[in-house]
């Protein structure tokens, strides 16, 4: 379903609520979407929220991995390490043709971890963005993960933001290659919210950056 404000410049966003989905069945989602988009495709958000599920980057060491665990484990074509999502996690998939856009990757990658960045100081003015990560952080507590893909000018995966979530996996991994990495989301740091109310507040900044 196509929802929120749509850009008004050369190059409008469109917004897609996808609710909850299959992981592997958004990636091939993606992969698809890219592989088949033309000079006409329209660049897209997509917000999703998944099953319980732990993805792993390109850059994931085995020594990170959950000992044991019922939980789905994927290895995935994004950049970063591993990290889990689950319901009351937004995912926020970035589908953009940076070529079309005359973007350079840098910036793009900057325009985004900002949009991110913004979408949480909506709710706290704590937080914080943590490049070297990369994250973004409330107390020292990660509640935003990033991983992109970007192949030919084309970006797919994106960035997760924890909002009201079952935070006990998260114990069970090295979050993002590092010990003892708290986790933390919305709820935990006292802010009400759900996802409908965050994907709005990113859908508007989406409109004003891009």
């Amino acid at each position: 379903m196509e929802t929120g404000p749509q850009s008004t410049n050369s190059n409008p966003v469109v917004f897609r609520e996808l609710g909850i989905q299959d992981y592997l069945t958004t990636l091939a989602m993606m992969q698809e979407f890219t592989a088949n988009r033309g000079s006409e495709t329209s660049d897209q958000i997509w917000f999703a929220e998944h099953d319980p599920v732990f993805s792993c980057g390109i850059k994931t060491d085995k020594n990170d991995l959950p000992i044991t665990t019922d939980i789905p484990v994927i290895q995935t074509d994004r950049g970063g390490q591993i990290t889990y999502h689950a319901p009351g996690q937004l995912l926020v998939y970035i589908l953009f043709d940076l070529k079309r856009r005359s973007v350079k990757i840098r910036e793009f990658i900057h325009d985004f971890e900002t949009i991110m960045l913004n979408a949480v100081r909506y709710y706290s003015e704590e937080a914080t963005l943590n490049k070297s990560e990369p994250g973004i952080f409330i107390k020292d507590k990660k509640i935003v993960s990033f991983g992109l893909k970007i192949a030919k000018g084309r970006s797919y995966h994106g960035a997760s933001i924890n909002i009201s979530m079952n935070m006990e996996p998260w114990k069970r991994i090295n979050v993002c290659g590092k010990k003892n990495q708290q986790v933390t989301d919305l709820e935990k740091e006292g802010i009400p919210a759900n996802v409908s109310d965050v994907s709005k507040v990113i859908s508007q900044l989406v409109s004003t950056t891009f």
